[in-house]
């Protein structure tokens, strides 16, 4: 009775906030910002539900606005300001990134385990704990991980390989996204916990079923994430969860086990794994290397002001757990879906395929593995994997919460505190303005050239500035080994039924690839 009576009242609250409290939102009006409604293409209730996403709101808005430089958009109950001039943008990420260091809240203290995590982090110990991990993820550190990659790789190809060799006429139908899968989490699990998860041989593996489970953002976690933006202490007091605590009580077993090991023990327990660093950090004996060296991604990303004490604090057991959680959530969606997305595109494009092979040969070693600083220094494989994340980016949408008034005296922008800030990344990766031709598929769209007269600001798959991805370069490099491993092997085709064009699915502001994408797998001749 009692739940069925909070459902009532919720469901009426809910109702009148997206159906009344929507229609014109005041904070626009009163600061002069245009207002666009996107429940034209957007319904009320249909981002709660997970019938649309936050990209179809975006896109609208975007190209709705024209030539003005930010507007207003309501969602599920919400004011937004969508920012579409580079400059303002890179205010608001870079230059004055200390008046927007946070994004929403999205967990409560029932899911301390997510809410832990770097990217849900807020203020103070946000910085706190960025800075003391940040060396963790420099080019020396993922290069002592690179191992994994190569030995999974060729383990990975091996199996299909023989695969291939075992099946009809030599040719063999994959459903990409499962294929790849097996790839993405067993070296993640290495470069994690320095451990076989066994999924290459065993795709339902207690392991690879709980990795799959934890990753996936489902229409349903859409309806838990609506409700918790518009009701969070109702949520709190429900005890509304977005994951299933016994997969992540599956995973801190394991890092539980993992840590303690590395903390107490010696030399003959360390390892070249995601642990080892965060534990050398939280015992101040993570140095830097001179491999250690930064990119202007990285540059950006320094946070500036008053230091936030000496680093070890920040490291405490559940901070150090969840960090290992998300390396792994994130490293697994954002690597499988990359993956799969340039399988499809080189089945699609034989010519790239063949030129990226090509490019490939020349670095891959007589034992079929590739060196790090060789993997890293090829161009076209940049080219290729950048243009998918263009097309197919990680999250669409870049979200900032303002913590002061704040006035641009440029565009006379003025955004009151407490409110969301938001980049819309997807619309802005497919503008003319910036990309010619941008539905296509293009690798030279990221020529040295081309990148060099393109505006930073218009190509954001890992964000900007202090709050971006601390994760890219790890990220990237994981993509290119799986590739490159794949291509040097064997060629891939599409088949009768494999979708023209392709059509991902969103939910939240993540893309993913279609269930069951079909393409061939072919010996090299």
């Amino acid at each position: 009775m009692w739940l069925t009576l909070i459902a009532v009242v919720v469901l009426t609250i809910l109702a009148y906030k997206l159906f009344f409290g929507t229609s014109k939102n005041s904070i626009f009006k009163q600061h002069g910002i245009l207002e666009i409604d996107t429940s034209v293409v957007v319904g009320k209730l249909d981002i709660f539900l997970g019938r649309k996403s936050f990209p179809d709101a975006d896109n609208y808005a975007y190209q709705t606005m024209g030539s003005a430089k930010f507007c207003g958009i309501t969602e599920m109950g919400t004011p937004l300001i969508l920012l579409k001039d580079m400059e303002l943008i890179k205010k608001i990420l870079i230059k004055d990134f200390h008046n927007f260091m946070n994004r929403r809240e999205l967990f409560s203290e029932r899911e301390m385990s997510i809410r832990k995590m770097l990217p849900f982090l807020q203020g103070d110990e946000w910085k706190g704990v960025r800075t003391s991990v940040s060396p963790v993820f420099t080019s020396g550190k993922i290069k002592r991980m690179s191992g994994y990659f190569n030995k999974v790789g060729v383990e990975w190809v091996q199996s299909l390989k023989d695969k291939v060799d075992a099946s009809p006429n030599k040719t063999l139908k994959i459903d990409v996204i499962n294929t790849v899968n097996q790839y993405t989490i067993d070296v993640i699990a290495s470069a994690v916990f320095s451990m076989n998860s066994g999924t290459i041989n065993d795709p339902n593996s207690v392991f690879a079923r709980n990795a799959i489970e934890i990753s996936e953002f489902t229409k349903w976690q859409m309806i838990k994430m609506g409700f918790a933006l518009q009701f969070p202490k109702l949520g709190e007091l429900l005890n509304i969860k977005f994951f299933n605590p016994k997969t992540i009580d599956f995973f801190e077993k394991i890092l539980e086990q993992g840590r303690k090991a590395r903390m107490s023990g010696g030399s003959e327990t360390k390892r070249n794994d995601f642990l080892q660093l965060l534990v050398e950090a939280k015992k101040g004996e993570l140095k830097a290397e001179e491999k250690d060296e930064l990119n202007s991604f990285e540059k950006e990303a320094q946070i500036q002001g008053s230091e936030t004490g000496d680093k070890k604090q920040w490291l405490t057991e559940q901070i150090m757990n969840s960090q290992s959680l998300v390396f792994f959530m994130a490293g697994f969606t954002t690597t499988s879906n990359a993956v799969t997305c340039i399988a499809y595109a080189l089945a699609l494009h034989q010519g790239v395929q063949e030129r990226l092979r090509w490019e490939v040969a020349n670095i891959a070693k007589v034992d079929g593995t590739f060196d790090y600083d060789d993997l890293s220094s090829l161009v076209y494989m940049d080219m290729v994997v950048c243009e998918v994340l263009r097309m197919f980016p990680a999250a669409a949408r870049i979200e900032r919460v303002c913590l002061h008034d704040y006035r641009d005296r440029e565009t006379g922008l003025f955004i009151p505190k407490g409110s969301t800030a938001a980049v819309p990344v997807y619309p802005m990766h497919y503008d003319k303005k910036y990309y010619d031709n941008p539905e296509k598929f293009d690798p030279e769209h990221f020529s040295p050239d081309k990148k060099a007269e393109r505006l930073s600001c218009a190509y954001l798959p890992f964000g900007m500035g202090p709050r971006n991805c601390i994760g890219m370069r790890f990220a990237r490099l994981k993509t290119a080994y799986a590739v490159a491993h794949l291509i040097s092997n064997l060629r891939i085709e599409p088949t009768k039924k494999t979708p023209v064009p392709i059509k991902v699915h969103w939910t939240g502001i993540q893309a993913f690839p279609p269930q069951g994408l079909e393409l061939k797998l072919i010996p090299l001749k």
